[in-house]
């Protein structure tokens, strides 16, 4: 006997695992970025953020939000980027790129959150981070990491991470949100399909 419940569960789960395999395989365009300065002492330093596109580079942002960390006053902003004290901040290739430096206490944990769009095009942009103090840079001689944006590249290769072997930083993906709720359809349909009609043939 046809079991229409059944089969409603059964296309909704393919639906679902389709799509999430389809997200799945986007490229991630948002990432979280750790910053842990417990090992470089204690005392001010500085918290560099910087969006560059080399000539020619097509239209790109990077959004910058939930900067967390011992944070001394309002950060400075220069060039092609915007935001209030508390953030977001909206850095533009365009002009020569913006950069962002925040005062902190280090001793701690810092963070932020990422996420580019960008235009088709050749030519590639990076978002830079680094610590530095009135002397020298901390953690890293240079960088603690970039993102390499490169609209040339196929989908899974749009966004280079490129982090140095240290303990201060670390970067991670954000899932889209889309890729989330299609994974919770899974799991619903899963469950419907395990019901009470399930296992009646």
């Amino acid at each position: 006997m046809f079991n229409f419940k059944h089969f409603l569960a059964n296309l909704a789960l393919a639906a679902a695992m389709v799509g999430a395999c389809g997200q799945a395989a986007a490229t991630p365009l948002a990432y979280r970025v750790d910053i842990d300065t417990a090992l470089l002492g204690t005392g001010p330093a500085f918290l560099d953020l910087y969006f560059l596109g080399l000539a020619g580079a097509p239209d790109a942002t990077a959004t910058v939000n939930h900067l967390t960390g011992a944070l001394d006053g309002a950060p400075d902003l220069t060039g092609m980027v915007t935001g209030g004290a508390a953030g977001p901040f909206v850095f533009s290739n365009a002009g020569g790129g913006g950069e962002l430096v925040q005062a902190i206490q280090l001793g701690g944990t810092f963070g932020f959150d990422v996420s580019f769009t960008m235009a088709p095009g050749t030519t590639g942009t990076t978002f830079g981070w680094a610590l530095f103090d009135t002397t020298h840079y901390l953690g890293a001689d240079g960088d603690l990491g970039d993102l390499f944006l490169q609209p040339f590249a196929p989908g899974e290769q749009q966004v280079l991470v490129a982090a140095p072997a240290t303990r201060v930083t670390s970067v991670t993906t954000i899932p889209e949100p889309s890729t989330a709720a299609l994974m919770l359809v899974a799991m619903l349909a899963m469950v419907a399909r395990r019901g009470p009609g399930a296992r009646r043939r």
